[in-house]
């Protein structure tokens, strides 16, 4: 009964945001909390919210990935200047396409509504969530599919032309992608999360030893420029071409070789020109390759096996944050359009995130029907048309289910009962949210889903 009593004490967990980083860690591993936390997961709406963020993470990345490499040889240096824009694309990479204009959308809605939820409960929650680093990348991730996706869509109906910027973007938001998804992945698994976390606290370790490894490169750089600038046969003045320059000839690619020297990348020919390089070239062996090294290695086994050892701990910070927004998000996606009790702003930000809701659904079911519409006009082989075709239509037909349940509810606030024949039956159940559960269990693992402990709570009715 307690359990049960404080599982529903209102904005528990995004109130726990407001804690910090070592009191999170604590109360995570309580077991109350973590009660809490694995029910909120499991329930129907946090596994569907689970289920759509892996499988848009899939398509946003590999749907890109697929845009990037099109536009490079279709706009690469092999392409003459004022190319003119021509749809050759094959069937399947229409598809990625298609997905990754969905994927977007729908990145943008979760954006949204992560605003709007954390914004209604308080300021201070709002500042505390999107001030953390994983927030701030999924808003940057966000932003940068959104401004491509423009792009893409000038490039596809009016502007036909790429420059090299836009390639540079385009290679800084394939990385940036690929870290959302890690990001995701850090939350769902524990496994996962213990390798992903333990990087993180890794570079928050070697901070410190960072900077020291710039100011020695900083200064061994500076001086093997200067000893070997002075001297004309390492340096002429009019080198040539056909035979390459000595690295520290140059500022900045001392600074490179220095690194790639501490790195063990050694070229001792470089420093032979006179005994005074030969001797700073053993100095900096000696500290940057042997000393530093090794003080390296030990500050990041020393930050691992603590990471390890608090693995639990720092799995059940991570997973606060995400519950945090889909216990958010279902308060302001729930059925009632208008509640009397709820403040004017707020009555007026449930009502616009429900309306971007239903431009985002037509959005949606736009792209699949187009694309389906497509399947005898692109090219490709017959199998990748037939498994395109029927992802999109297994899409389209789940869409109108989980979009149902914006009408009728869920759960406690569950309505229009004589309609919960559309969204609860065999049908459903066996082809929707069986498999659904399927994955989303298969990827958190079972420790995700229930602690060791919770035999203590098994008259609890969730």
């Amino acid at each position: 009964q307690i359990f049960s009593e404080v599982e529903h004490l209102h904005s528990l967990v995004t109130a726990m945001l407001m804690l910090e980083d070592n009191e999170k860690e604590r109360a995570a591993v309580t077991l109350i909390i973590q009660q809490v936390l694995n029910n909120a997961v499991v329930r129907p709406f946090g596994i569907t919210i689970f289920f759509c963020d892996l499988i848009f993470n899939i398509f946003l990345v590999s749907g890109w990935r697929s845009n990037a490499l099109f536009y490079l040889d279709m706009y690469g240096p092999s392409k003459a200047e004022g190319y003119l824009y021509v749809e050759t694309r094959s069937y399947v990479d229409r598809f990625f396409q298609y997905m990754f204009f969905i994927s977007t959308f729908y990145f943008i809605w979760r954006l949204v509504g992560e605003i709007f939820s954390t914004l209604i409960t308080s300021r201070r929650i709002f500042q505390a969530h999107f001030l953390t680093f994983w927030a701030l990348l999924d808003v940057v991730s966000t932003v940068m599919s959104c401004t491509v996706f423009i792009k893409a869509l000038l490039v596809r109906y009016n502007d036909h032309s790429i420059s090299v910027g836009w390639f540079r973007f385009f290679s800084l938001l394939v990385g940036i992608l690929w870290l959302k998804f890690l990001s995701f992945l850090k939350v769902i698994n524990p496994t996962l999360a213990t390798f992903v976390l333990a990087m993180i606290q890794i570079v928050k370790d070697v901070k410190y030893l960072a900077l020291i490894l710039v100011m020695v490169i900083l200064a061994f750089g500076d001086m093997f420029h200067i000893l070997i600038r002075i001297d004309e046969t390492a340096c002429p003045v009019n080198p040539d071409p056909n035979n390459d320059e000595n690295p520290f000839c140059k500022t900045g690619l001392s600074y490179l070789d220095v690194y790639a020297q501490i790195l063990g990348n050694f070229d001792y020919g470089s420093f032979l020109g006179h005994p005074t390089t030969i001797i700073l070239f053993i100095v900096m062996t000696l500290f940057g390759t042997i000393i530093y090294l090794n003080i390296l290695i030990a500050v990041v086994s020393d930050s691992y096996s603590k990471s390890c050892e608090k693995s639990s701990r720092l799995f059940g910070k991570a997973r606060i944050l995400t519950v945090a927004n889909i216990s958010a998000l279902e308060h302001i996606m729930q059925p009632t359009w208008l509640n009397s009790k709820d403040k004017l702003l707020v009555r007026i930000s449930k009502l616009l995130f429900k309306l971007l809701s239903i431009c985002g659904y037509a959005y949606g079911v736009f792209w699949i029907v187009y694309f389906i519409s497509l399947l005898n006009e692109g090219t490709g082989s017959t199998a990748g048309k037939y498994i395109s075709t029927s992802v999109m239509v297994y899409f389209f037909v789940g869409s109108i289910f989980l979009f149902s349940f914006v009408f009728t509810g869920w759960g406690e606030e569950r309505r229009f009962m004589k309609m919960t024949w559309i969204n609860d039956n065999a049908l459903v159940t066996w082809f929707f949210w069986k498999p659904i559960a399927f994955i989303v269990y298969l990827v958190m693992g079972q420790v995700a889903i229930t602690t060791p402990e919770s035999d203590s709570n098994k008259g609890h009715d969730e």
